[in-house]
Parts: structure tokens; C-alpha cells; sequence
């Protein structure tokens, strides 16, 4: 542990990842309390079976919304990482356009054909659902646009910024909106209402920032068709992996109670704390990646090292924690959600065996190696819908949980074997004597 703290402490890029990645937690904290105070909000004012609902709709949001960005935003991250592309301003307007009307054509194909799915897809019917959907689907393109933003601000290694628009804003300005609001609405379609109006709030708020920051030119050198057609091996990355962690809600939706549906999204919330660590690793691990690489793999192993055993250390102490504490921690949503306690300890413990892995997904798409984490993925998708079709219908939740740890589990794992195999790049943890 001297040795780790040494390091810390005298080593300037391991500083940079510590004290950066801190303010990003402290942020990503912030923006969980605050999400886990809206959950509360609805399931113990409507109840498990709106939050059900809530959540059904929140994951085709995401769903819609990874499409609408077309794998813009993560190469944003990657081209503005590099300084001498600070000029190339038009580049940030381009895709901002873009992503917004890609998003409001995915939205407009999803309402055209809302009825079929959620009159004939479930079988528990959810009609209450096409009420949700409008209202979900209509602040898609202003979210994409807050995160073509919050990639910029990424990119030019803003942690503060990055994370708040991407981790707090949205629920941080629902949550307000609700309570002076909607406080004495009996009518659940409020909570989705305050959504809207908070990612609008959000999407103009964030790019006046970048607006500032940039200033504001459209020419650009680079050709928008090419980086549009480099951003696409990201999209299906970023698409299969946002898939892969919905899809278990969809599933669960098709064969289980909007109560279940409920139970089952919060404990996967509360196992996502295990991850903070890593996405606050990832906000300065990309950038520093990017720009790192082509002065040599050395340099680029050195920061890797550090991360992967931060992540992994601090991960497996916060999951140790939800996995004791599980019954006090469910019981804060309300009684009903303590049966969710499996589910949450398999979901923590497959946390801790990806830890292991590293920033696999993150190297990959920095050095130029998208196509791979893409196949990868993809993969782990098909393993995912197979295993979650055969297990929920048997064992509902828990067999939902099985089937998203054994396929993370595969990408995050065969990733890491590629990288050291292929690249000569180790990203996983182990004990040094």
C-alpha cells in the first residue's frame, strides 16, 4: 500500500488520473444521489408498478437515443483529444446537427410503430406505456445534443463539465422540476413531463457552453461524410453495449409484472455504484489514451497499470459493501424491493469480476481498435438475448442477472485477452509479489 501511495504522489500522470478522476466521482456521486432520490420519489409516491413503467420507457430512451448519435460523440472525444484539431470548430456544429435530426428520424420511426410493440410485444399487456412514450421520445434529439457536448468537454478533459452533463443534469433538473411542479400531481405521466423539460433545460445550457468555449465556425478541412463513416464501428459498439444492458429490462418486461420490471431495474442502479470508480477513470483515461499512443506503448502501459488497480481495489470495497448492507439499501425504495436481493449480489459480484479486465472498451476505441471491442460486444449481445430468453421466463430476475454477468463477463474478459495477446498491452489486475 506504501508503494501505491508513493506512486500516487510522485508520479505526474498517476496524479492527474487520481485528482481529475476524484472531481469526476465527486460528481458521479452527486448525480447518483440525485438519481437515486428520483427513484425514490416515484416508486414510494406511485409505486413499484409505475416505476416499472418509468423504467420501460427511460431504456427505449437510451436505446433510441445510442442510435440517434450514430458514434458521433465518442468520436468527438477521440478527434478533439488531439490539440491540433481545435481549429476544426466546424466539426463540433456538423455533428450536433446531424446527431439532432438522426435522432428525431429514430423517434419518429419508433411512435410510427409504438402500438404493435407495446400492445403485442408484452406478455403481461403494459397499454399504459403509449401514454410515456410521446413524452420520452421527444426529448431524445435535445439529450443527444447534451451529449455531443458533454463529449467535447470530455475530449478537452473537463471532468466537471463531462460528468455533470452527462451524470447529473438530467435528473438533478427532473427531480427539481418534479418537486415545485408536479409535487401535487396524482397523474404518474408528470414524472416523465419534468424529464422532457429538463434534458431541454440541459441540451441549450450545454452548448451555450461549448458555444463559449469553441466560438463558432462552420468550415471545416476534415470532410463530415469520413468522420461520420469513422464514428459508425463506435456506434455499433456503443449501440450493443447500451442493447446489452437494456435488453434484460425489455425481457423482463415481456414475461414479468411491471412491479418485477421495478424491483429488478433498482437493484441493477444500486450495482452500478460498483462502476463510478472506472466511468471516473474512463473521463480522463480516454483523452490521456489518445493523445499518449502515438509517443509509444510504454507511456500508454504506465497509466494503464495505475488505473486498472485503483478501479479494481476501490471496486470490490464498494461492492463488498452493497453486497452486507443489500437489505438497507433496498429498503430505502420501499419494502417490496428487498426480494431483489439476489439479484443485486450477482450483479455486484459480476461488477468485481469485470474490474478485473480493466478500461478494455476505452483502449480499444482510442488506439484505433473500435472494429474489435465491436465484434466483441456484439457477441456478448447474442450471448445476452439467448441467455436471458432461456433463464427470465424460469427464473425471472435472477435469471436475467445470470445471463448479463456471464455476457459482460465474456467481452470484458476476451477484450482484455486480445489487447495483451495482439497489442502487447496489459489492462488487467494482478497481485505483484
Amino acid at each position: 500500500m506504501t508503494k501505491f501511495l508513493n506512486k500516487i504522489i510522485g508520479d505526474n500522470e498517476s496524479q492527474e488520473i487520481i485528482l481529475k478522476g476524484l472531481s469526476f466521482l465527486f460528481l458521479r456521486l452527486f448525480g447518483a444521489v440525485i438519481g437515486y432520490a428520483f427513484t425514490i420519489y416515484v416508486s414510494n409516491k406511485y409505486g413499484a408498478d409505475v416505476y416499472g413503467l418509468v423504467a420501460l420507457s427511460f431504456s427505449f430512451f437510451l436505446i433510441i437515443g445510442v442510435f440517434g448519435r450514430l458514434g458521433l460523440d465518442t468520436n468527438i472525444v477521440k478527434f478533439f483529444s488531439v490539440e491540433k484539431n481545435d481549429t476544426e470548430k466546424g466539426i463540433f456544429y456538423k455533428t450536433t446537427v446531424i446527431t439532432f435530426f438522426a435522432s428525431v428520424l429514430f423517434s419518429l420511426i419508433l411512435d410510427y410503430f409504438k402500438e404493435p410493440i407495446i400492445l403485442n410485444l408484452y406478455s403481461d399487456p403494459k397499454p399504459e406505456l403509449l401514454d410515456y412514450l410521446p413524452w420520452i421520445l421527444v426529448s431524445i434529439p435535445f439529450w443527444n445534443v447534451a451529449m455531443i457536448c458533454s463529449s467535447f468537454f470530455r475530449a478537452k478533459k473537463n471532468s466537471g463539465l463531462y460528468s455533470f452533463l452527462n451524470f447529473s443534469s438530467r435528473f438533478l433538473f427532473t427531480y427539481i422540476l418534479l418537486l415545485l411542479f408536479f409535487q401535487n400531481d396524482l397523474d404518474p405521466i408528470g414524472v416523465v413531463k419534468a424529464h422532457f423539460y429538463a434534458i431541454v433545460f440541459t441540451s441549450g445550457l450545454s452548448f451555450v457552453f461549448v458555444a463559449y468555449k469553441l466560438g463558432f465556425a462552420i468550415k471545416t478541412k476534415t470532410k463530415i461524410g469520413g468522420f461520420v463513416r469513422e464514428s459508425f464501428p463506435m456506434l455499433l459498439s456503443t449501440s450493443i453495449l447500451i442493447l446489452m444492458s437494456m435488453v434484460d429490462t425489455q425481457i423482463m418486461g415481456v414475461y414479468e409484472s411491471k412491479a418485477n420490471v421495478g424491483i429488478y431495474t433498482v437493484a441493477v442502479k444500486i450495482s452500478a455504484l460498483t462502476v463510478f470508480t472506472l466511468q471516473a477513470i474512463n473521463s480522463i483515461l480516454a483523452p490521456k489514451i489518445a493523445s499518449s499512443y502515438i509517443n509509444g506503448k510504454e507511456n500508454v502501459q504506465k497509466i494503464i497499470n495505475f488505473s486498472t488497480r485503483a478501479n479494481f481495489l476501490i471496486t470490490i470495497a464498494l461492492g463488498a459493501f452493497i453486497i452486507v448492507f443489500n437489505q438497507f439499501i433496498l429498503g430505502l425504495f420501499g419494502e417490496e424491493f428487498k426480494s431483489g436481493k439476489i439479484v443485486l449480489i450477482i450483479l455486484c459480484l459480476g461488477q468485481i469480476i469485470n474490474s478485473i479486465s480493466g478500461s478494455v472498451g476505452i483502449i480499444l476505441q482510442m488506439i484505433g481498435k473500435q472494429v474489435v471491442q465491436q465484434n466483441f460486444v456484439l457477441i456478448a449481445l447474442i450471448i445476452n438475448i439467448i441467455l436471458t430468453l432461456i433463464l427470465t421466463p424460469r427464473y425471472g430476475g435472477v435469471g436475467a442477472a445470470i445471463s448479463t454477468v456471464i455476457s459482460m463477463a465474456f467481452w470484458n474478459l476476451g477484450c482484455a485477452i486480445y489487447l495483451k495477446m495482439k497489442m502487447g498491452i496489459k489492462t488487467y489486475f494482478y497481485f505483484k509479489k
